[in-house]
């Protein structure tokens, strides 16, 4: 028996998992209508841009997610800040700055 209880407590301090971690709803790779809780995490992971092409995205007028912040590579993670439906839309336009967009990804997406 006293072997065992400093194991249980050893067990304690594993920090390999966060009960308290937010779970994470990944995107649909084509776009499409998406739902996302409160004190979730929305996942978007954008295909790889054409050469001398990138990714930017259009804001909505009313935002239910918001950036955690930089995109890394072509992935982006979002929290839900209020309750609703927004869009978000990705276009694929040249890196200048100038043209119009290559591909359009669109997600229509609900945060209850």
């Amino acid at each position: 028996m006293r072997a065992i209880l400093p194991l249980l407590l050893l067990a304690g301090c594993s920090t390999t998992w966060d009960p308290h971690a937010p779970g994470t709803t990944t995107a649909p790779e084509n776009g499409g209508e998406i739902t996302v809780s409160h004190g979730n995490r929305l996942l978007v992971r954008l295909p790889a841009p054409a050469q001398g092409l990138e990714w930017r995205q259009r804001e909505p007028m009313t935002m239910v997610v918001m950036a955690e912040g930089l995109p890394r590579e072509e992935e982006l993670r979002m929290t839900p800040i209020r309750s609703g439906k927004s869009t978000l839309r990705f276009e694929e336009l040249p890196a200048s700055g100038e043209g119009t967009a290559q591909r359009v990804l669109s997600y229509e997406v609900t945060v209850p």
